[in-house]
Formats: structure tokens, sequence, C-alpha cells
């Protein structure tokens, strides 16, 4: 019963199987590819109602995909070979043989010789470097050169470009790109960061030397001024001192002075009481 039922599905309204083949179909349509470049495979064929799944085949091996896209992000050799798919309704696509080939040459680098830092007015020569490989010794490159979104050079034979004479505007990220002759490989460098920094100009030697002769002048100017201020330090206090030992002499002197004086009433205030003493013995012998 089953296998009947499952009969059925295959057989379209008319009541003959649909004998239509899939399609694969490339974007970009090339069959050969370089390593790492990006390739995707189309399959179109009928689907059943509401089933929308696909088979994929590389070289007779089923490939774990049921979708009708299958992507290939960064090509590599290994996954050269034949091709098909299948849908629901349909039989197997004629083969599609894909070949990987070895990448041609390396990625880019973009170099910039020059002075650093970069000033305004400088040379800069900027270098777009590659490797090809041993046996494409021979190929031909072109290249273009880029800052931002801006094209400076298209497709030149040469691998330098320069910057004769180098301003603020011409700051920015700059990048490079080598293309095959026949246009079919084209890599990009990684992006160089370039900073033009304005023109620094020479100080004059006048300058130079009224700036230290200032500070000479300045530096004599506080030397006198510290001495001049030490020197009349010195003098008030020596002064301070004079007026200090001044006084406490005059208070010694004051002090003997009142000292005598009571020492001489003393002696008068004796002498007064003697003298009536004195008369009276002679009164009376």
């Amino acid at each position: 019963m089953w296998l009947l039922t499952a009969l059925l599905l295959w057989v379209p309204v008319g009541g003959q199987v649909d004998p239509t083949k899939a399609v694969i179909t490339l974007q970009p349509p090339w069959v050969s590819v370089f390593q790492d470049e990006q390739v995707t495979l189309l399959c179109e064929g009928p689907q059943r109602p509401g089933d929308n799944s696909t088979w994929w085949f590389l070289n007779g091996t089923a490939i774990q995909t049921l979708t009708s896209k299958y992507s290939i992000t960064a090509a590599r050799v290994s996954e050269s070979g034949e091709y098909r798919c299948q849908t629901g309704l349909s039989v197997p696509s004629d083969p599609v043989q894909l070949e990987i080939r070895r990448e041609l040459f390396s990625v880019p680098v973009l170099r910039a010789s020059l002075s650093l830092p970069l000033l305004e007015g400088n040379l800069v020569t900027l270098s777009c470097e590659t490797t090809l490989l041993p046996e494409r010794a021979g190929l031909q490159l072109y290249y273009s050169f880029y800052v931002g979104s801006k094209t400076l050079v298209d497709r030149n034979a040469s691998s330098e470009y320069q910057i004769l004479t180098a301003r603020r505007e011409d700051s920015g990220s700059y990048w490079c790109e080598a293309v095959t002759e026949d246009g079919n490989v084209l890599k990009r460098s990684p992006a160089l960061e370039l900073q033009v920094l304005g023109l620094q100009l020479p100080t004059p030697v006048w300058f130079n030397i009224l700036f230290y002769l200032s500070v000479g002048i300045i530096f004599l100017v506080n030397t006198v001024l510290c001495v001049m201020i030490h020197k009349e330090l010195q003098r008030k206090k020596k002064w301070n001192l004079e007026v200090s030992l001044a006084s406490d002499s005059g208070k010694k002197v004051t002090s003997h002075l009142q000292k005598d004086r009571y020492l001489e009433e003393e002696v008068n205030c004796l002498e007064q009481q003697e003298q009536p003493q004195e008369k009276a013995q002679q009164k009376n012998p």
C-alpha cells in the first residue's frame, strides 16, 4: 500500500512521470576558479508540492545539504570535481565539472616609503607588493590604487604610486588591488592609514638668542634682589640687637643711681639721729 502511495506521488496530473532533469547553474558562471574564491551552485528542477528538498552529489557521493543552493565561500583544491543535483520530481542533473586551481599570486600588501613623521611637502611612495607562484613567474599583473572610495590609478602595469608633495588633504585610508590580465583573479590589500601633519617651520636663531638672554637677565636680577634683601635683613637684625643692649644698659644705670640715693638718705637720717645725743652729752659732762 505504501509503495503504491509513493508511486502516485511521482505521477503528475497527466498520468505520466515527468523525466525533466535538474539543471545546475553557477554564480559567477565560471567552471574554473582559484583557491579562496567564492562560488555558488544553484539547482533548478520540479519539486513536490510543499517540498523543496534538493540532493547534491560530488563525484557520486551525496553531500549533506537539502537546499537548492550550495555555496563554497573559500574554494579549496579538494572541492574540485563532478557536481550533480536532484530535486523531488527530477532525475539527476547533467554533471558540472568544477575545477579549483591554486592561487596565482598572494594577497597584495600596500607599503609606504616615507620619512616619519609625514609632513606636508614630503614625497610618499606607495608600493603594492605581491608574490607570484614560481610556475606563474611570467604572469602580467595590473595594479590599482585607492584612497577611501576614490580611485587614484586604475589597472596600471606599475606596482608603485607616488604622492610627490604630500598635503593634509592627502590623509586617509589607502589600499590597492592586483588583477590578472584577463581579469579573472583580483585580490585586494588591507588598508594602510596615512596621516599628513602640518609643516613645522624651524625656530629662528635670533629667537633662541633672545630667549636665553632674557632667561639670563631674569636670573641675574633675581640674584641681586636676593643679595640685597639678605643684607637688609642682616642690617635690621644688627640694629635691633644694639637697641636691645642699649635698653638693658640704661635700666642697669638707673638701678645703681636709685640704690646710691637710698643709701645717701639712710646716712643722712643716721647723722640727724646722732646729733641730739652728742648735744646732750656736752651739756652733762
